[in-house]
């Protein structure tokens, strides 16, 4: 089996592979080992970090639920990143009295966000119609082998089956749901904001980096 440095390699290889495949432009590393990730001050200074240097108006993050609708176990990686995220989000990026090491290093806190996307098995009652990058998703998925195992062989008809289910109901081929939080006391009106209506325009994953938390 491959273990340790040669795995982290690896591991940022088969990352590059899929967000090529996807047209992300850019991974910020944080070399976390895979399986250890908890939710510390370190991580969560390290996404406010990235969040303050990126701006993002929308802001994608992992579900940090433990259990996911009484059937499935959300990975302890993902938890920790999830509720890490959705801090910054709320207070450690957009607030100059947490981390004020950070404007030590120039970096300000944004309060331009306007929504949150919380992504996971169990949705939400956003709906995005995928039909037209399935294909792309799942190519992206399969460059992670060494995470898949035995299962690579049938994650692309398994994924088919759940986003279909998904758009079903809603008229799509492929669908997926999310939970988006678009008010709250995070949110802050500032004049770094742009005056586009954001909040109605569709989503473009491929125009916002991927932090990456294992390696």
């Amino acid at each position: 089996a491959i273990m340790g440095a040669q795995l982290a390699e690896l591991r940022h290889e088969e990352s590059e592979r899929a967000a090529a495949v996807v047209g992300a432009k850019e991974i910020v590393w944080l070399d976390y080992r895979d399986g250890y990730l908890e939710h510390t001050l370190d991580l969560r200074r390290a996404i406010a970090r990235i969040f303050r240097t990126f701006m993002p108006h929308r802001f994608v993050v992992q579900d940090p639920a433990p259990v996911i609708e009484d059937f499935f176990i959300n990975h302890p990686d993902h938890r920790a990143v999830g509720q890490a995220s959705l801090d910054v989000s709320l207070t450690a990026g957009t607030t100059p009295g947490h981390f004020p090491e950070l404007l030590d290093e120039g970096i300000e806190p944004w309060r331009g966000l306007r929504e949150v996307w919380i992504a996971g098995p169990g949705g939400g009652a956003t709906v995005v119609d995928i039909s037209d990058t399935i294909d792309a998703k799942i190519e992206a998925l399969l460059c992670h082998r060494s995470q898949l195992g035995d299962d690579a062989e049938q994650i692309g008809s398994w994924v088919r089956e759940w986003t279909a289910k998904r758009g079903e109901e809603h008229g799509y081929a492929h669908a997926e749901s999310f939970r988006v939080i678009a008010e709250g006391p995070g949110f802050h009106s500032s004049e770094q904001d742009d005056e586009s209506d954001l909040a109605s325009a569709p989503v473009d994953p491929r125009s916002a980096p991927t932090s990456k938390g294992d390696g």
